[in-house]
């Protein structure tokens, strides 16, 4: 993940003890790893990426006090945590879990990932919420989708499952890499690089769909994210979205680096910000090392009206 820092560290010694140490983690030798990686440090001291890795080299050596060092020591260089280390600290018990994935987290990880974000997931992990959550919405109502809001828009997957059809479609998405390939495919009226909140608290106008598929993935706490939601529906609007699947408690950061939620706290969330559930239906979301992925696909409505 070096990469959102830069070609290297500067020192050519470093970044030598860097690459070494990064083929040994590849390769499982994670205490030699991270014997490169301290070595690294102490020549260049404020790259983030050699303290980053040096704590996951630690952490997988079962070094847990001096990992969760490592992961701070990354932390007071790079505040943003573009790779990631609340998560870990997270993991490992020395905080709580952060009600969100960290913006800095998401936006590098996705620029990162937009060239071959499609092919990846679409071709190698049988990703297809997309089309599931487009599916859920006609079975429960066609047509009234003049305008459409795609949260977490990325290149625009779910959007397309709506596109030709005469509607309005906005998306908004925190990375500018995700959204340039969005922007591509002209299926869009509005593209919006932002975070939900900034975006909620300059528009107010209302939608007729707002969908987000695969986006609560990054996202733990959800009760006022569906509050603003809900305020920014028509009546009888519909929000549709997926989550990934949690047996017990309310939601959940895995191992995977990803949350999960139960249904009961989904329909707490829906409830307390006045939505109505017309249909849930479990389903695997995609495939993770060879495995699917248990979630659920969400339909509500702003209203009690019936579906038309």
């Amino acid at each position: 993940m070096s990469i959102y820092f830069g070609n290297g560290s500067g020192n050519p010694m470093a970044d030598r003890r860097y690459n070494m140490a990064l083929e040994l983690a590849q390769g499982g030798d994670f205490t030699a790893s991270a014997d490169l990686l301290r070595q690294g440090a102490e020549l260049a001291p404020n790259w983030p990426p050699l303290h980053f890795h040096l704590g996951e080299a630690l952490r997988l050596s079962g070094l847990t006090a001096p990992a969760q060092r490592a992961f701070r020591d990354y932390l007071s260089l790079d505040p943003e945590d573009k790779m990631g280390a609340t998560v870990k600290l997270s993991l490992m018990g020395a905080i709580a879990a952060p009600p969100s994935m960290p913006e800095g987290y998401v936006r590098a990880l996705f620029d990162q990932y937009a060239p071959h974000f499609e092919k990846s997931l679409v071709e190698k992990l049988s990703y297809h919420t997309p089309e599931l959550i487009a599916e859920a919405v006609l079975k429960t109502r066609e047509g009234g989708h003049a305008r459409i809001l795609d949260l977490g828009c990325g290149t625009g997957l779910a959007a397309q499952q709506f596109s030709g059809k005469g509607y309005s479609i906005t998306g908004i998405d925190l990375a500018p890499g995700m959204i340039d390939v969005a922007r591509s495919k002209n299926i869009f009226d509005e593209l919006h690089i932002s975070n939900f909140d900034d975006f909620f608290a300059l528009r107010k106008d209302p939608f007729d769909l707002i969908l987000a598929a695969d986006v609560f993935v990054y996202i733990g706490a959800l009760d006022y994210l569906f509050a603003q939601i809900a305020a920014h529906l028509n009546s009888g609007g519909i929000f549709a979205f997926s989550v990934q699947s949690l047996e017990d408690g309310t939601w959940s950061l895995g191992e995977d680096h990803r949350y999960a939620h139960s249904r009961s706290y989904i329909e707490d969330c829906a409830n307390a910000a006045g939505l109505k559930i017309l249909n849930c239906e479990d389903t695997d979301l995609r495939l993770d090392a060879g495995k699917p992925i248990k979630g659920m696909i969400f339909v509500t409505s702003s209203d009690a009206a019936a579906p038309r």
